[in-house]
């Protein structure tokens, strides 16, 4: 189901990561979207983001953020599958657009 805060998060991630030039080319180039493994993607990336939110965390509790570690973490780890399904079918459409092999 589609809150308005999966909205925003969708907005917010492809905001990023289609306007950083490093992050666009490595999606565009992911073995998933590739092969038009629209789980297979949805779940790489969910993996590799809540990864680095999670490394993100452990930094700012080793340097004593206690409040803003877990304020990181609670907005951003847990946004489940069905967010990172729409960014998927997202990257999958531009693919298909843009006649990436």
């Amino acid at each position: 189901m589609d809150t308005p805060a999966m909205n925003q998060f969708v907005e917010d991630y492809l905001l990023v990561t289609d306007n950083d030039s490093e992050s666009y080319h490595e999606i565009m180039g992911m073995p998933e979207l590739l092969a038009g493994n629209m789980s297979g993607l949805s779940d790489r990336m969910r993996e590799e983001f809540e990864t680095y939110i999670s490394e993100v965390v452990e930094r700012e509790n080793e340097a004593g953020h206690e409040a803003g570690a877990l304020l990181i973490s609670q907005l951003l780890i847990g946004w489940g599958s069905a967010t990172f399904d729409r960014i998927a079918r997202h990257y999958i459409g531009l693919k298909t657009e843009i006649g990436v092999a």
